[in-house]
């Protein structure tokens, strides 16, 4: 019994330790360490409390923890990073380094609130650690502009990757006129207008988001196909006149009752065999991974809204079909993404 539980002590540890984990990576790129390895590899501990504005005691403790979780190597009395952590030493606005601020600032203390937002089925971790009024994370945003910075800069790095990839495995081709609903700063616009040159594209947003994405479409050479409307998904009607709708990296962050709402509203507006195209994180219809749906669902529950889940495609076609349209195709975008593609019936 006694050996069964020391194996199960050290198959847990790293559950149980991650917290470190985290906390050497974020010290570290929040100092420039790696930045400044990658420049000068071999540095001493002196030459590194030196160059951090560190006393040489927390000095060693984060070069001790970052050597012990293999984010640096140790040769001699040099520190050099490793393939883990030289991406993290250029290009801070792209994936991966971007992803660590907004962990550290807006997620790490919040979703220690974990339990308390399963119990109180609310999104306490927000309400407890993220200063502001409004009831979702996106409304507080606007209140900390240093969060929201990072947000911005994460959700850029990480719609970017993405958003190439729904323009070359989405098809397009048999539509004249596509709403964007919730499609932020024009990243999914700009990849798809370049791709299908036959294609209007009209972001619906809030009303500020609405004005930035004019704005970078104007910078970017495509007003004349790409426009931007403001737009309360859930108070306002959606605009006439497209015949496709694409929800991308937006419906999750909601409740089943409120994506039922917005695919009834896309309904009323779109025309028989008009296009419908949700883009989402992707969780198995056996509901039982990968990771990542799990991470998210954590998180749009106990931070950005309190109702949203990562859902099965299972699950949105059962939506698609109760708000009338025909679900037509799963498409795979990367290891944890999906597009739900359909049409009206």
């Amino acid at each position: 019994m006694q050996r069964a539980d020391a194996s199960a002590s050290t198959a847990l540890r790293p559950y149980i330790k991650a917290h470190y984990h985290f906390q050497f990576l974020s010290a570290a790129f929040r100092f420039g360490l790696f930045e400044i390895l990658e420049r000068d590899p071999g540095l001493t501990v002196k030459d590194i409390a030196l160059r951090l504005g560190l006393n040489e005691q927390p000095a060693r403790i984060l070069l001790l923890g970052c050597t012990a979780t293999g984010l640096l190597h140790k040769d001699g009395d040099g520190y050099h990073n490793t393939a883990l952590t030289r991406p993290l030493a250029e290009n801070l606005d792209q994936a991966p380094a971007a992803y660590i601020p907004w962990e550290s600032q807006g997620i790490y203390r919040a979703i220690g609130w974990f339990a308390e937002a399963l119990d109180q089925d609310s999104n306490v971790g927000l309400q407890r650690e993220i200063p502001g009024t409004a009831p979702t994370l996106y409304g507080r945003l606007a209140e900390n502009p240093e969060l929201e910075s990072a947000f911005h800069t994460m959700m850029g790095s990480v719609s970017q990757l993405v958003a190439e990839e729904i323009a070359e495995r989405i098809d397009l081709s048999g539509h004249r006129h596509l709403l964007d609903v919730g499609g932020g700063t024009a990243i999914n616009a700009a990849n798809l207008a370049r791709k299908w040159p036959h294609l209007r594209i009209t972001i619906g947003d809030l009303p500020s988001i609405a004005a930035l994405a004019e704005e970078k479409v104007e910078d970017m050479g495509l007003a004349d196909r790409v426009d931007a409307v403001s737009l309360d998904a859930f108070h306002e009607e959606f605009p006439s006149g497209p015949d496709a709708v694409l929800f991308a990296h937006f419906l999750e962050i909601w409740s089943a009752d409120r994506i039922r709402d917005l695919l009834a509203r896309a309904a009323r507006q779109l025309p028989v065999g008009g296009g419908l195209f949700v883009v989402t994180p992707y969780q198995n219809d056996e509901e039982t991974g990968p990771e990542r749906s799990a991470y998210l669902s954590a998180y749009f529950h106990t931070i950005a809204s309190g109702e949203g889940m990562v859902y099965t495609p299972k699950e949105y076609e059962q939506w698609f079909t109760e708000a009338g349209f025909e679900p037509t195709q799963r498409v795979l975008l990367g290891p944890d993404a999906v597009a739900i593609c359909g049409r009206k019936i």
